[in-house]
């Protein structure tokens, strides 16, 4: 054997590299291993003689208590070396780091695609042009967005160019201050497009740094965050998040921090009553019924001396920044003022003012907060006062805005603020612009706030806008007024100045706990972000489904080894026993190389990926030793066998896993999240199979041969199994032929006619795993969620009989930030009257909850984008590397056709099955991947025939094709059966241990091992022929 000292150097070398490379991870799970043990004998365990509601309320407190205690440990010991290489050490934190990362599916957590409000981006860089034409430009763009590809200037340039042809871009820029030197006013749409294609660049990579510093800032270990540039995404992989709410939070603020001046209440209040008796007019209300209600309510309230209802007493109650008061009002009011007329009191009905009593006088309450209404009724309080007649009522300089959190904990009541502006200017008198530092700290009280720091040019502002409102006046009246703390159009907190405040520092108030501080100076230092974002897709995976994931990937890896080891054995006694030798190398080499790979993670696809590469390299084994096989038949002695059986298996080998690395690559260019996570597994087992089969197990035989060592290729029942069997497969074609076009018409006749059960990440929508503490059917879940949201869910049954899979497009296409919110409400008023034990809304949502996923509609559209371009390129680059390497047109369509009426069975399949199969058949992006899979390894199959008839071809050049292409399909039977038992083999272990996550993949996959066998024996092989035969007549 040549190179014998290289491959040997090879091989040692990429064993050390991966062996370091996972001494990390071996490190960091022992010091994990202790941590957990410590946190389960701090935390204890459940009771046994809990079951049901109380048992899986009690399992989800204590597992969220050892998550805490097992990350306090580790946090404890981060700095203490426990890996000790001689020459170097290193820390826990180093070997964290180093360690190979665990995806959300197998450990939990969140994943997130944001998208970059871009239409937002090019408003602000035109300053909120009024331009009709700009602004019909931007709509008509964003609508092209969910219809056709290409980047977002491109798409508004040409919105703008259909909208008006004679129009300008310069016009509207050229002017502006930003663009001087850039565009004038004879610079053509193009030159202008080009110049805003840069700065929409320029913005989108400064919001993508500012989110990745506060993801780095949160603590999130290994989060996996990329940017998607020609789509304006944010990608981000938040592995062990327990609080998506608090990240969607953070994530959501665009940390546009401002200070204004205020009005004080009893400056505006007046203005309020006058909005109120417009509406009144328009509403058609009497004068004489108003006069009368607003009576009899303000005598009867004034009888009531405490307030029943928290939201009513918080309503008609003081401000947060005035002195104590006594409320004037209970629930009654509303109800009363309801009762007489429902429009005598249009704004006050839902706008409760700030004013108390006094005595026997009403007096307004201190303070720029001038009113307080109810959650729900705060979009119609905007809409009443947005409307034309009543805006004109209010001073130019008066800004409304609501506060960032209800009043109370104990009703959600909002407190509307009076700010005081330039009515010249949108802007704030200072802004976070000027803050050079954020940090979380305690007032007087131990109450969390937020210290920040300015720049000089910022403290010089802070001292003049504090003196000026120290100093301020109401109808003449010296009043030290209050300066609103505002973040992204939401007031934090308004406190009153009670000096000048000199030096550049202030404090933020009005929070409720830790971890809000900590995040609010986290968005704070990490700085504003030039768009607004958008969460347009979003998985939620509980860590209990996680555990889960990574026991089925465990066992179904397991049980491949172990099966596929002793069919090896059984089948090629000790020549199984070298390929197996070069399997576990396999498998070695795959798991080091990832490790090696920066910012890897292993998803559960990837671990189906390592299983289903497992029986791959066996396929390069089994070729060579039935190779070797049919050499030694011929009465070739063993060694020259094998030389002759590596040397006429190569071509093979070769052409088999480089037109399935075509399928990994398309994979690695359109998959997404986890479905890269498994081409890279794919590519990468591709490679070192070869490896393995071709280079390594031959440096065994040749230590065996150096040994003296006996090596069998089988034993005598398997020795000779097909040595006799002859079949005329090429004049049985018409058979094959009418059994596929039965089977292909009744596939395409369901696919049409019935369609597929997509998934979510196919159709958009939302989806929720939910658990119940009883058994369930999937019609009592439909029947129970279908009158909540509006339409009927899909639901289905997820693993055990007590969960399902709940799937709605209800509110997907909404704007409002709290959608997603809605929707999962609706879900829990449908289902909580189905659980034994009543379960509130937060319990629900915390532990009966176990995962998530939110798909946009843009997102989907790229899904099934991606998923038609992946199919067509991946049968295209096949059809091109056949064509390339035979050299013949009728090689390469014998085996595109072929390889394309293996996915139509099995969409087929999926699509005829759906309603009658125990488990989920939907169509989903891991679908997808097998269907890609199965193309690459029908292909694989078809090679090793051709790849026969090519030789004989060489070997007896007078013989005809079809005699040739019958003889070649017998010789290389076995070798087809053998490779597809293996991969079978695997396939329905992957199919029955790994998980309800990918058992459609895995069905997926047994159905394609069948059809790509059948295939390449029946149908590639016999089209080849017809097709040459028609070339032929046609000459």
């Amino acid at each position: 054997m040549q190179l014998k000292g290289v491959i040997r150097f090879f091989t040692i070398v990429l064993s050390v590299v991966c062996l370091y490379q996972l001494s990390f991870t071996v490190a960091a799970r022992m010091v994990e291993s202790k941590a957990e043990k410590f946190a389960k004998a701090k935390v204890g365990v459940v009771p046994a003689t809990l079951s049901g509601y109380e048992r899986v309320v009690v399992e989800d407190s204590l597992e969220t208590e050892f998550r805490k205690t097992r990350k306090a440990y580790l946090d404890s010991i981060q700095n203490e070396t426990v890996l000790n290489l001689g020459i170097v050490k290193y820390t826990y934190k180093d070997c964290a780091d180093k360690q190979i990362n665990l995806g959300l599916d197998l450990k939990g957590g969140m994943n997130l695609v944001l998208e970059i409000s871009e239409d937002d981006v090019l408003k602000k860089l035109a300053f909120n042009s009024k331009n009709p034409t700009f602004n019909k430009a931007i709509e008509l763009a964003v609508k092209k967005q969910t219809e056709k590809e290409g980047d977002f200037i491109t798409l508004f340039g040409e919105a703008f160019n259909e909208i008006d042809p004679n129009a300008k871009l310069a016009a509207i820029f050229a002017p502006l201050e930003n663009y001087h030197g850039k565009i004038n006013f004879n610079s053509s749409n193009d030159d202008v497009l080009k110049v805003l294609r840069t700065d929409m660049k320029a913005a989108i990579g400064n919001t993508f740094n500012v989110l990745k510093t506060r993801i780095d800032q949160f603590g999130v270990a290994s989060p996996n965050i990329s940017l998607q540039e020609g789509a304006g995404r944010i990608i981000l992989e938040l592995p062990g998040v327990d609080d998506p709410s608090r990240v969607r939070n953070i994530l959501s603020q665009t940390a546009q921090l401002e200070f204004w001046d205020t009005y004080e209440n009893e400056e505006v209040i007046n203005y309020l009553d006058q909005a109120n008796t417009v509406l009144r007019t328009h509403f058609g209300v009497n004068k004489e019924a108003a006069a009368a209600t607003t009576d009899t309510t303000v005598a009867d309230s004034a009888k009531t001396e405490t307030a029943n209802n928290d939201a009513a007493s918080i309503l008609l109650g003081d401000s947060a920044t005035t002195a104590a008061s006594t409320p004037v009002a209970d629930s009654a009011t509303k109800a009363q003022a309801d009762t007489a007329n429902k429009n005598v009191n249009p704004l006050f009905d839902v706008l409760y003012p700030s004013v108390f009593q006094d005595g026997q006088a009403m007096r307004t309450a201190e303070g720029p907060v001038v009113g307080r209404a109810m959650g729900k009724d705060t979009a119609k309080v905007n809409r009443l006062l947005a409307m034309e007649e009543v805006r004109g009522l209010f001073p130019r300089d008066l800004r409304l805005l609501w506060g960032n959190k209800p009043v109370s904990a104990d009703a959600n009541v909002f407190a509307l603020f009076a700010i005081k502006r330039n009515p010249a200017s949108d802007e704030a008198p200072l802004t976070g612009d000027v803050i050079t530092d954020a940090i979380q700290s305690y007032d007087q009280y131990g109450i969390p706030e937020v210290d920040i720091t300015m720049n000089s040019l910022g403290a010089s502002k802070w001292e003049k806008m504090t003196e000026a409102a120290y100093n301020g006046e109401v109808n003449g009246k010296p009043v030290k007024k209050c300066i609103a703390i505002v973040l992204d159009n939401r007031v934090y907190s308004a406190p009153r100045v009670q000096a000048k405040i000199s030096g550049g520092r202030s404090q933020i108030t009005g929070i409720d706990n830790l971890d809000e501080a900590v995040d609010l100076a986290n968005v704070l230092k990490s700085g504003k972000l030039e768009a607004r974002t958008k969460v347009v897709e979003e998985q939620v995976i509980g860590p209990s489904l996680g555990k889960e994931a990574i026991q089925s990937g465990l066992l179904s890896l397991l049980a491949s080894f172990v099966v596929v080891f002793l069919f090896m054995v059984a089948y090629y006694s000790s020549s199984g026993m070298i390929a197996n030798i070069a399997m576990f190398l396999n498998l070695f080499l795959i798991i080091g190389i990832v490790a090696s790979i920066p910012g890897s993670t292993f998803t559960l696809p990837g671990m189906a990926g390592i299983v289903l590469t497992l029986g791959m390299a066996v396929d390069a084994n089994v070729i060579i030793n039935e190779r070797i096989r049919e050499e030694l038949n011929r009465g070739k002695g063993i060694r020259l066998a094998i030389e002759e059986g590596y040397k006429h298996s190569y071509a093979a080998i070769i052409d088999g896993n480089l037109t399935t690395m075509v399928v990994g690559i398309v994979l690695l260019i359109f998959g997404l999240g986890a479905i890269k996570g498994f081409a890279v597994i794919l590519v990468i087992g591709l490679f070192t199979s070869m490896f393995t089969a071709v280079f390594f197990s031959r440096l065994v035989y040749e230590y065996i041969f150096t040994k003296g060592w006996h090596v069998n290729f089988g034993n005598k029942v398997t020795m000779h199994l097909f040595d006799h069997f002859h079949f005329d497969f090429i004049h049985k074609k018409k058979i094959s032929y009418a059994i596929s076009v039965v089977v292909l018409t009744l596939s395409l006749a369901s696919i049409v006619f019935y369609g597929f059960d997509l998934g979510v990440d196919f159709k958009g929508g939302r989806s929720y795993v939910v658990q119940f503490d009883r058994d369930v059917s999937t019609v009592e879940i439909t029947d129970a969620v279908e009158a909540k949201v509006g339409g009927v869910p899909q639901v289905k049954t997820y693993g055990a009989s007590n969960t399902v899979d709940i799937t709605t497009a209800y509110l997907i296409d909404s704007k409002e930030d709290n959608a997603d919110s809605l929707v999962l409400a609706a879900i829990y008023e449908g289902v909580k009257g189905i659980y034994k034990t009543p379960v509130d809304k937060a319990n629900f949502e915390k532990t009966f909850v176990k995962s998530s996923v939110k798909i946009g509609p843009t997102i989907a559209d790229d899904i099934r984008r991606g998923a038609f371009w992946a199919g067509l390129f991946g049968i295209l680059g096949v059809f091109a590397y056949i064509f390339i390497r035979f050299s013949k047109l009728e090689f390469a369509l014998g085996a595109t056709i072929a390889l394309m009426h293996d996915p139509i069975v099995v969409l087929g399949i999926f699509s005829a099955c759906r309603e009658f199969m125990p488990f989920s058949l939907e169509i989903n992006q891991h679908i997808v991947a097998a269907v890609l899979t199965l193309i690459g390894y029908s292909v694989n199959d078809t090679v090793i025939v051709f790849d026969r008839i090519r030789e004989n071809i060489g070997l007896h050049p007078t013989r005809p094709l079809l005699e040739n292409s019958n003889i070649s399909i017998n010789q290389t039977l076995s070798r087809s059966i053998m490779t597809s038992v293996t991969v079978l083999l695997v396939a329905i272990i992957l199919f029955i241990f790994g998980g309800e996550a990918i058992r459609g993949f895995s069905f997926a996959l047994v159905i394609g091992v069948f059809m790509g066998t059948y295939s390449s024996i029946f149908i590639a092989t016999p089209l080849m022929v017809d097709i040459a035969a028609w070339k032929n007549k046609k000459k």
